[in-house]
């Protein structure tokens, strides 16, 4: 009954309305420092693009949406508790696609239907988003499944950050971080990666060592966030 209830449509629209609420919250509350000043400009300058973002990061992702419209797909797990979640992204104006990648993992968790849902979302005009870290771990290292969809599809990978200096830890595989209100919001968008469609092992392996590295300048970003903005800029950059 209460498993019933869990899963029911009225709790699930209650759950993403809530979860919308409270992430509008922390992003009006916030003071939002951009790097680059216009970050909305560099993510969708060679649209379609993959998004990619660590897991533990994800929070805010739905509200760095811009004002114009652009087409957004992205990832959320095919099990049945993702459910708010995808209702979420809906009100942001994303678009889920079902699935997620295998990592070491045997069991199939939907990694070839999300790669044939990615691979429609890009030709069809939309960028598409996902965690480059997948379950179980470890956390902060890109899986390579990442840079095989952009091998394949032809489309750059573009790494975005996300990071508050005032958020709750959560003991998870992701080390996810639940960002609060009232804080600095360090948004940084590093530059596209390509990978060429012959691209080998050590070009693949080169290609996802670059989606690290731009990744993790999320977690660098909390050592400027003492300095201000203009601190932020010249030591994030």
């Amino acid at each position: 009954m209460l498993r019933r209830l869990y899963h029911s449509r009225i709790l699930t629209a209650l759950g993403s309305t809530i979860a919308e609420s409270y992430i509008r919250f922390v992003f009006r509350t916030s003071r939002v420092l951009r790097d680059p000043a216009d970050t909305a400009a560099k993510l969708f300058a060679q649209h379609p693009q993959i998004f990619a973002m660590w897991h533990g990061q994800f929070m805010m992702v739905p509200a760095i949406k811009p004002g114009t419209p652009a087409d957004i797909a992205i990832i959320v797990s095919r099990h049945r508790d993702a459910e708010i979640l995808a209702n979420l992204l809906q009100r942001f104006g994303m678009r889920p696609v079902r699935g997620a990648g295998a990592s070491h993992r045997k069991k199939d968790r939907g990694g070839a239907t999300a790669l044939r849902g990615a691979l429609r979302a890009l030709k069809d005009g939309a960028t598409f988003a996902l965690t480059a870290d997948v379950p179980p771990g470890p956390a902060r290292r890109a899986g390579e499944g990442i840079v095989i969809l952009a091998k394949i599809s032809g489309r750059p990978v573009v790494p975005c950050a996300m990071a508050t200096n005032r958020s709750i830890a959560i003991n998870s595989w992701s080390r996810f971080t639940f960002n609060l209100p009232f804080s600095k919001l360090a948004i940084i968008v590093g530059d596209s990666i390509f990978v060429p469609h012959d691209a080998g092992p050590a070009e693949l392996e080169e290609a996802r060592l670059a989606v690290e590295q731009g990744l993790n300048k999320g977690d660098q970003a909390r050592l400027c966030f003492g300095g201000g903005e203009r601190s932020f800029r010249r030591e994030c950059a």
